[in-house]
């Protein structure tokens, strides 16, 4: 599972010491996923979910207790939606996707708060099938900056998604066209979606990337880190039709989605120290919005800090 190191201008824990926390999460995450196993090899895993899922909780007076109250509801309205529509695991295959599929709260987490600071989140991300899809086909050892909003010059603006793991950095286009079948690239401004019904125009992808670019490139020259760049436009479920790819640039559609998915989850290469470097420069050109948390709400997560 990827790691989500930066969301938005959320304040992530990544950003305090990325030399640290990616593999405290990978440390975390097999640890965990060992006692799921388990739990569920000994047919013991829904009982232990259940107890996880409603946690007891000692409120506060106050805003705490309001908090709790407001909280508690949500749960038991969860519990009873999970009691009434979906049945408990019955194969390893399953636990390995709720298992994920839990994952992404602990990611979220991690990339809006830190032990002193947090930030709003915008609940929608818990079920943001992009941001699904990049943190869970991806290994432990690639980071995923999920649409940050970073710094150039004295402006600030929303980049597309930047991949960062051992060997290099990508920065992906998503493009999701419901109801296109083909789509014919092109140097002009915009781009044609064929459908069944006709033609629809779509900006062109490759000028968002470029913008990205030109800011990872300025990053990296500014702390003098040489690490290979290119650029992805990702449609794993189109085709793309009478094109030439420009310099350092792919495009990946349903027919190279495979090959190229592949060749990222097969790479055995452990965290590298460029990587890490690069990805600590980045972070430092993201802008980020948060506040002091009160001390009630940062109690638990020093667990997570072994």
């Amino acid at each position: 599972m990827a790691q989500l190191i930066k969301l938005q201008d959320y304040i992530s824990r990544y950003e305090m010491d990325v030399f640290q926390y990616p593999r405290q999460f990978i440390e975390l995450k097999k640890e965990k996923w060992s006692k799921t196993k388990e739990a569920y090899e000994q047919g013991r895993l829904e009982k232990k979910d259940e107890k996880e899922i409603e946690p007891e909780e000692n409120p506060r007076q106050g805003l705490k207790r309001l908090f709790f109250r407001f909280k508690d509801k949500e749960k038991h309205e969860k519990e009873r939606s999970i009691e009434n529509e979906t049945a408990p695991p019955e194969t390893i295959q399953e636990v390995k996707q709720n298992f994920l599929d839990q994952l992404i709260s602990f990611q979220l987490k991690w990339a809006s708060t830190t032990l002193q600071e947090k930030s709003f989140l915008d609940r929608t991300y818990q079920k943001d099938e992009k941001l699904k899809f990049f943190l869970q086909r991806f290994p432990d050892t690639y980071f995923i900056m999920y649409h940050p909003v970073v710094k150039v010059r004295n402006a600030t603006m929303e980049s597309e998604i930047i991949l960062i793991g051992p060997l290099g950095i990508e920065i992906i286009y998503y493009l999701h066209l419901p109801g296109a079948e083909k789509i014919l690239p092109s140097s002009d401004h915009s781009w044609n979606a064929l459908h069944k019904e006709g033609s629809s125009k779509v900006i062109n992808p490759l000028l968002s990337l470029k913008r990205t670019e030109t800011f990872v490139k300025s990053v990296l020259k500014t702390y003098g880190i040489d690490f290979p760049l290119r650029k992805v436009v990702l449609a794993p479920d189109l085709t793309f039709q009478s094109f030439q790819e420009p310099y350092d640039t792919d495009y990946v559609d349903k027919q190279r989605y495979e090959e190229w998915m592949y060749n990222k989850r097969n790479i055995t290469s452990p965290l590298k120290h460029k990587q890490l470097k690069t990805s600590e420069a980045l972070l430092k050109h993201c802008q980020t919005t948060s506040f002091k948390r009160p001390a009630w709400d940062t109690e638990g997560d020093s667990k997570e800090e072994g």
